[in-house]
């Protein structure tokens, strides 16, 4: 496995002490609640949208990261007192909620926040997206309840960055960096557990234009919710670019935290991993079964040579000749590169199933590029 550097750069989390209970005392003419007696309560919750950390790194938080909604449900001896949850009254950054409860008992009191709109139907059991892009906040309270109760809500996401270290490189429109990272299907407010679902999800950032990407320059972030399991286990992270993968080893998640994984994400990088079938497919294929090109009675390419150049020595560690020649890797694909003045036709075999590429150096035939 190659590893890539990576920096946690905030993962302290904020705990909320619980409000401190009181005896009742039996009203006698006053606005004192005798003892059991069911009465309204308000809360006031606000989430903490900075991931706390050292002062100079840590995440700050930004509009997109405030959520939108915000859930309470009540549970006696893990009973729900609300079947479904309440959502919250928005007052600029905080919610209220008002709930009727017996003034001499304990409840747990469990919040969640998030800037979505998937469908919530019970605090023990979330249902997480597994999209990347969901900010999700939460907190349990427990004790007897008072007339008036702050809570303040912190992170149970993991925000993951990817940053590049190293020389200015370009990436075209349309390309993509891909993250496989551990992601929990399933949140439980009362227990602040996440079970494992799957494991692993991939999170894909596709590039809307040509971009070069500079040093220090953070190419994308999202967000996830680590199974309490791997928390404990220290997973591995994927990234693939183009036909390249690199997996970072032993990656410390923890909620409330900000990691940065950082190192030199350009081509360039010999820790990059790919087969030869894989760059062949990269370049070649629209999908599994679909060739790139033009079909006219062959997959027909405009392409500069210095390209043509680069796609050979790429796939076959050879640089492209002016005679013909063959190259058979170990994962089952054959090459055929035959030069000539204008260009060159390869032919590739996948499996039983060839494709025959017709690649001119003269862009002003108007054929697609082959490269993406």
């Amino acid at each position: 496995m190659k590893h890539l550097k990576y920096t946690i750069v905030a993962f302290a989390v904020a705990l909320l002490a619980a409000s401190c209970s009181r005896d009742e005392l039996p009203g006698e003419g006053g606005d004192t609640p005798a003892t059991g007696q069911m009465q309204a309560y308000t809360f006031t919750v606000s989430p903490d949208i900075v991931m706390e950390g050292d002062a100079k790194t840590r995440s700050e938080g930004t509009e997109e990261e405030k959520p939108t909604r915000c859930f309470m449900q009540v549970f006696d001896n893990y009973v729900p007192v609300n079947a479904s949850p309440i959502k919250g009254m928005k007052e600029g950054d905080s919610y209220t909620f008002t709930v009727t409860l017996a003034s001499d008992k304990s409840y747990d009191y469990c919040f969640y926040a998030d800037n979505d709109n998937y469908m919530i139907t019970n605090l023990l059991n979330i249902t997480w997206p597994n999209t990347g892009d969901v900010v999700a906040y939460a907190h349990k309270l427990s004790g007897k309840p008072e007339e008036e109760m702050s809570v303040t809500l912190t992170h149970i996401v993991t925000k993951i960055t990817l940053k590049h270290i190293g020389d200015s490189f370009t990436v075209e429109a349309g390309e993509e960096f891909k993250i496989s990272y551990p992601c929990a299907d399933a949140y439980n407010v009362l227990d602040d557990a996440a079970s494992t679902g799957n494991g692993y999800e991939d999170f894909t950032y596709t590039f809307t234009e040509e971009t070069t990407i500079n040093d220090g320059d953070e190419v994308c972030s999202f967000y996830t919710i680590v199974p309490y399991q791997q928390v404990e286990n220290y997973p591995d992270i994927t990234l693939t670019y183009r036909w390249r993968h690199l997996t970072i080893e032993g990656v410390t998640l923890e909620q409330n935290a900000h990691v940065v994984l950082q190192g030199d994400l350009s081509p360039d990088n010999e820790k990059w991993d790919g087969s030869a079938l894989e760059k062949a497919k990269y370049y070649f294929m629209e999908n599994e079964t679909t060739p790139k090109g033009e079909d006219i009675v062959q997959n027909y390419f405009t392409i500069t040579q210095d390209e043509l150049s680069q796609i050979c020595l790429d796939i076959t560690g050879q640089n492209l000749q002016d005679i013909s020649f063959h190259f058979n890797s170990t994962d089952s694909i054959d090459f055929a590169f035959n030069p000539n003045l204008n260009g060159c036709i390869v032919t590739l075999t996948i499996g039983d199933k060839d494709y025959i590429f017709v690649c001119h150096y003269d862009t002003s035939l108007g054929y697609p590029s082959l490269l993406p």
